[in-house]
């Protein structure tokens, strides 16, 4: 896979706080760019399904990996793109914590090898503010 986002922020909220936000899957329409709805069939926890709606399809990803309070990945496969994001989250001081999204993506097939660069550009420019939208609204802003 190639690596197509790497992004962080510091959140001025403890850990806790901003898992709890950042698992909120049906909140999640607030900092995720496109999506028009999402939900989990679960709890956030390896092997769940999130199914969201975006560009008037309904979409779906798994839980790759989980480490409650600490990181998720979700994968999704559309086709022949796979993508894999990972969330993770770490304390800076007794009450900030540093968000970070990476995100890698990995492409089948000659037509979607040949046009990987520009999905890719694609992707960066629609979720690649995820985290500062994150950190708007827990911060309030």
């Amino acid at each position: 896979m190639t690596r197509t986002i790497s992004t962080s922020e510091t959140i001025n909220r403890p850990p806790e706080e901003v898992w709890d936000v950042l698992t909120d899957w049906p909140g999640a329409v607030r900092w995720m760019n496109g999506i028009e709805s999402m939900s989990i069939d679960g709890e956030t926890a390896e092997g769940a399904r999130v199914r969201f709606f975006t560009r008037g399809q309904d979409r779906e990803s798994m839980i790759t990996q989980c480490e409650s309070g600490r990181s998720v990945t979700l994968r999704s496969e559309q086709g022949s793109v796979t993508a894999d994001y990972r969330y993770s989250i770490e304390a800076v001081g007794e009450s900030s914590s540093r968000v970070s999204l990476e995100a890698d993506c990995q492409f089948s097939g000659l037509t979607f090898r040949l046009l990987g660069p520009l999905i890719r550009i694609a992707i960066r420019r629609t979720d690649g503010g995820q985290i500062a939208a994150l950190k708007r609204v827990i911060e309030g802003e």
